[in-house]
């Protein structure tokens, strides 16, 4: 416990940053023999890593391959007659969706130019469409894949995958329908 408050409280004011912090708590753990190098060792499964090479894997296919441009070309299709509010809440969706396959901050890359190309092709201002990238990037709380932090805790906690939608999918869902309430409001969007 002295360890983790003291890895925590290091972060938290800002001595150091969290990956250093985290880091120096881990090897002190080591150090002191909290914990074996072998049991560290079991908590980083095979499944562990598999699952984080796919997400990047998921991540520079969609960046390469242009997929990103085609999903939100597609959704401006689909949605070529439909009011920037719905608009917006659809691409919220998305956005949500991808970062718990991709990562947040990869979906956040991603996204972030479309937003301003769709919020222009529908004829909204980009600001609404850039706060809902923020937003839905970090709605990551469905998979495992979405936060390093979920992925260091589904090992040495025993989570399994429907675990992480089991408890993230309702959070997801709660924060794109409060967002698909809130940000129109706020920007206007319905006038």
């Amino acid at each position: 416990m002295f360890i983790f408050s003291i890895v925590i409280g290091a972060a938290a004011l800002d001595i150091v940053p969290i990956v250093i912090s985290a880091l120096a708590g881990a090897v002190a753990m080591l150090a002191i023999g909290v914990m074996t190098l072998r049991q560290a060792g079991r908590s980083i499964g095979a499944d562990l890593v598999l699952m984080i090479a796919a997400a990047l894997a998921l991540g520079k296919a969609l960046q390469e391959t242009g997929g990103a441009e085609i999903l939100s070309g597609l959704l401006a299709v689909l949605l070529v007659d439909a009011p920037p509010p719905v608009v917006l809440s659809a691409f919220f969706l998305l956005v949500a969706v991808l970062s718990n396959l991709v990562g947040a901050k990869a979906v956040a890359v991603l996204f972030t130019p479309i937003a301003v190309s769709l919020a222009a092709d529908v004829g909204a201002p980009v600001e609404p469409f850039a706060v809902a990238v923020v937003f839905a990037a970090n709605c990551a709380f469905a998979t495992p894949m979405g936060f390093p932090t979920n992925l260091l805790v589904m090992g040495p906690a025993g989570y399994r995958f429907m675990d992480f939608v089991r408890a993230g999918l309702p959070m997801v869902l709660f924060v794109w329908a409060t967002a698909s309430i809130v940000l129109p409001f706020h920007y206007g969007l319905w006038n």
